[in-house]
């Protein structure tokens, strides 16, 4: 019956004052009825429970669903991301340093704008691998969302073929469009599973969250070839020793791990690779 729920506080950028939460719920005009009976019922559970939610002010107005899709767009600007890429969306068309990647990038309804710090890790330990592998055969963007991670590795190793995976359409059209906006043409894209994929690759890329990266431990191992890399982010500080236990139980090895803030980024590679 929700479209789309956003809580804000203080600390929110979109703000509210110091000690006061908004939710906001976007819903079709026929279902408010419903929504707000369901906003009665917890506020009630609440106050029986002896939280403190009072005073509650509800407010109602008309809102297109292209406003509620494209507010976030007025904090997305030409961000600097690692050593060489400058991603930057068409309404923020910013001028690069020369030599620098550029990623022109609408992101859409699908993650990856670069400006996430799981986004961010990848896209360093990628430049990181591509110093000491400056060539690569092929790469897999698992769970590929907008498609920033296949930009970037198709701009690192330009001799190499991709394959984008999402089983999300959404993503995979949004991908589409930004593949068009920068040019590459030399990675497919596939809307399903990693299971569903074909062939091997020497590197795959995913930034998903560790419940789902941890079970795909042996598929990926599968899907590498013997000097083959794994780079996963996604994961929380708290969830690194977990992802690994589980990579390394599949036949891999870790190389590197980074953090940054709450998350962590971590580039395995198998048990027969020398890099």
């Amino acid at each position: 019956m929700v479209g789309g729920v956003e809580l804000r506080d203080a600390g929110t950028l979109l703000s509210t004052a110091v000690g006061r939460t908004a939710v906001v719920a976007l819903c079709k005009p026929e279902d408010r009825t419903f929504v707000m009976a369901a906003a009665d019922q917890t506020l009630a559970t609440l106050r029986q429970g002896g939280a403190s939610v009072d005073p509650v002010v509800i407010r109602e107005r008309r809102a297109d669903e292209a406003e509620w899709r494209d507010v976030w767009k007025q904090f997305f600007r030409a961000t600097r991301v690692g050593r060489r890429f400058t991603v930057r969306p068409s309404w923020d068309p910013g001028a690069a340093a020369p030599g620098e990647f550029v990623v022109d990038l609408d992101p859409g309804r699908a993650f990856g704008t670069g400006a996430h710090p799981s986004t961010r890790l990848v896209i360093g330990l990628a430049e990181e691998l591509q110093s000491a592998r400056p060539a690569l055969a092929r790469f897999i963007d698992f769970g590929c969302g907008s498609g920033i991670l296949s930009i970037v590795a198709a701009r690192l190793w330009p001799g190499a073929d991709g394959l984008a995976i999402d089983n999300d359409p959404e993503a995979t059209a949004c991908t589409e469009e930004n593949f068009a906006r920068n040019r590459v043409s030399s990675v497919k894209i596939l809307t399903g599973t990693l299971e569903q994929s074909d062939g091997s690759c020497d590197l795959i890329l995913a930034n998903i969250q560790a419940d789902v990266l941890c079970p795909l431990a042996p598929i990926m191992a599968q899907r590498l070839v013997g000097d083959g890399h794994a780079i996963l982010s996604g994961i929380l500080f708290e969830q690194k020793a977990e992802v690994t236990a589980a990579f390394c139980a599949a036949g891999f090895t870790l190389a590197e791990a980074r953090d940054e803030g709450e998350w962590t980024g971590l580039l395995f590679r198998n048990r027969f690779s020398q890099a």
